[in-house]
């Protein structure tokens, strides 16, 4: 005969301990808690030219196109964001891990991202959009941040490019001031998540391994299609160049928000 477990402590416990597991295993884009607390920390700890690479390309540009965890971190994102900024003819800056293994470790939450070349590039531009990989799945892409006039403009021309888009909300929503993506002239950013099933399907065969990035004849229309619907928002919205982009209405504003 089956054991019935009467102890109400027990039952509490045992409801606790599953809602924990489920919430990690369906968190939307769930890192363990970052090995290193900032990129101060993890410079000092690794080794350019082995953990990583910094690149960079028309770092004055007033519009920067960011990858703050690109590489093997979350694979796909510094080739999207490259893609965007030479189309859009912004800056360019990717943070990108090149181990064999581990490179999940390098991961830095966006609030704590102090490396010195992303704050320089961010701080003096106006418009900023940051590329990260999301587990999220429902949408294409959830787009977030602080600058709403652009956050719609890109939103809208992703549509018109055939994506399914939605408003990041939760721990990917982007609102946190102290987010790289809003440390810009402006105070906001555009932080766009793109699911892992739309970050496949930008390379041949799903594949996403170091070598198959890196070749640009692997990219696919959707590639092609996805960073050309981000570039059109962002040359429309520069054209129109709203002072004053903030998005004081979202709940998730409060610089206590967890995010990514």
């Amino acid at each position: 005969m089956m054991n019935i477990i009467k102890n109400p402590l027990v039952l509490t416990l045992g409801v606790f301990t599953i809602g924990i597991l489920t919430f990690f295993a369906t968190s939307p884009k769930c890192h363990a808690v970052d090995k290193y607390k900032s990129m101060t920390d993890l410079q000092q700890h690794t080794t350019e030219g082995k953990d990583w690479q910094i690149h960079t390309s028309d770092e004055k540009n007033k519009t920067v196109v960011m990858a703050p965890h690109g590489g093997g971190i979350e694979p796909g994102t510094s080739e999207v964001a490259r893609e965007i900024a030479d189309k859009s003819k912004s800056g360019y800056y990717s943070f990108s891990a090149i181990r064999p293994v581990n490179n999940q470790h390098l991961h830095v939450t966006s609030a704590n991202y102090n490396e010195p070349k992303a704050e320089q590039m961010v701080g003096q531009s106006d418009r900023t959009v940051s590329i990260h990989k999301t587990a999220r799945e429902g949408r294409d892409a959830y787009i977030g941040g602080r600058d709403q006039a652009l956050r719609n403009s890109i939103s809208q021309s992703l549509t018109k490019e055939g994506f399914n888009v939605g408003e990041a909300t939760g721990n990917i929503a982007g609102q946190n001031p102290r987010n790289i993506v809003n440390r810009n002239r402006n105070g906001a950013g555009v932080q766009i998540e793109v699911s892992n099933k739309a970050v496949r399907s930008f390379y041949k065969d799903g594949n996403v391994s170091r070598p198959a990035r890196e070749n640009t004849n692997n990219y696919t229309s959707r590639m092609h299609a996805f960073t050309t619907g981000v570039s059109n928002g962002l040359q429309q919205q520069s054209q129109q160049s709203q002072p004053h982009p903030h998005n004081n209405n979202n709940s998730a504003d409060s610089p206590a928000t967890l995010e990514i």
